[in-house]
């Protein structure tokens, strides 16, 4: 388990916020109840929840959606979405107020890693900490994104053959297992943020994970956000997906403090399902949004809107 210094200067305990020292194999918080916290298959563990559908065989199918996708036959049924993520990231990334070779991102709900994997490659030098509640998916986000030899994923009951998914040689990023809720990342450090069709899977819906994003965030910093909106609680559906309109998601991010800049909800996300081709469809919302400045920062723009003003009137 190791961790740059720009990844520890910006990681908190999930509980009680203060900062963690090492501790043998895992970490303890500086705070006075001193929570610790270990590892799990060699990953840091800051939270133990149950990976739902999420386990051995859909983490192997998952990643599979790379392999089958990008890297064996460039099929481009799952494409759409990781480059438009990729894309929405970079343009974040050049921005004036996010320079990618200081940034912090954190992709909340990294699945297999290949979001994180590209923000990555896109941000060579930047602290890249990825995090999800399955064991399983980062068991495989580990061999892919950290390490360089080729992965195999045997899929030959849905007739692939062994996949072989390349290795992205990117030991720099972090990977643990935590709670997409309670992440464990100091306020206000994150130049980007991911949310990865993650927030419909929730049992508390979207809003304390999107909550989480934002605390994360710094004021100015970039929230880039996909979902299908396929929740699964009946309440849920009926507040955010009711009527297949997304305006319900539209004013939540707006409710919790970001400011929409794109947004689109027809780009439709393949999941392949066997070796014909034969796939699952899924419409996708997509939302690339900023986190509104601090009061103390309107405060100071109001003011010097008024100083120009003034210069104007004279």
């Amino acid at each position: 388990m190791n961790a740059s210094a720009a990844v520890m200067a910006v990681l908190r305990c999930p509980g009680c916020r203060h900062t963690l020292a090492a501790a043998g194999e895992g970490w303890v918080c500086t705070g006075p109840e001193r929570h610790t916290f270990g590892c799990e298959g060699g990953l840091p563990t800051f939270a133990s929840i149950d990976p739902g559908k999420y386990g051995s065989g859909y983490a192997k199918q998952y990643a599979a959606l790379w392999a089958y996708g990008f890297a064996s036959r460039h099929s481009g049924l799952n494409e759409p979405l990781y480059r438009t993520v990729a894309a929405l990231s970079a343009e974040a990334l050049t921005s004036t107020s996010a320079r990618s070779e200081e940034a912090v991102i954190v992709d909340a709900g990294c699945g297999v890693g290949r979001t994180t994997a590209d923000c990555a490659q896109l941000a060579p030098t930047a602290a890249v900490l990825g995090f999800d509640g399955s064991p399983h998916m980062l068991a495989l986000a580990a061999r892919i994104v950290q390490g360089s030899s080729p992965v195999r994923v045997d899929l030959r009951h849905a007739g692939f053959r062994r996949l072989t998914i390349a290795g992205r040689g990117l030991p720099q990023v972090f990977l643990a297992r935590a709670d997409v809720e309670r992440l464990p990342v100091a306020d206000d450090c994150a130049d980007l943020v991911l949310s990865v069709n993650i927030v419909d899977r929730l049992p508390r819906g979207p809003e304390p994970a999107l909550r989480e994003c934002h605390r994360l965030l710094r004021p100015g910093g970039w929230l880039v956000f996909t979902d299908p909106l396929n929740f699964q609680q009946r309440e849920l559906w009926k507040r955010y997906g009711a009527g297949g309109s997304s305006a319900a998601m539209g004013r939540l991010i707006a409710k919790v403090g970001f400011r929409v800049e794109t947004w689109f909800d027809d780009l439709w996300y393949r999941e392949v399902l066997d070796a014909r081709g034969s796939f699952e469809e899924f419409r996708t919302l997509v939302v690339k949004a900023r986190k509104a400045p601090s009061q103390n920062q309107l405060s100071t723009r109001s003011r010097v809107r008024s100083s120009l003003e003034s210069i104007r009137v004279r």
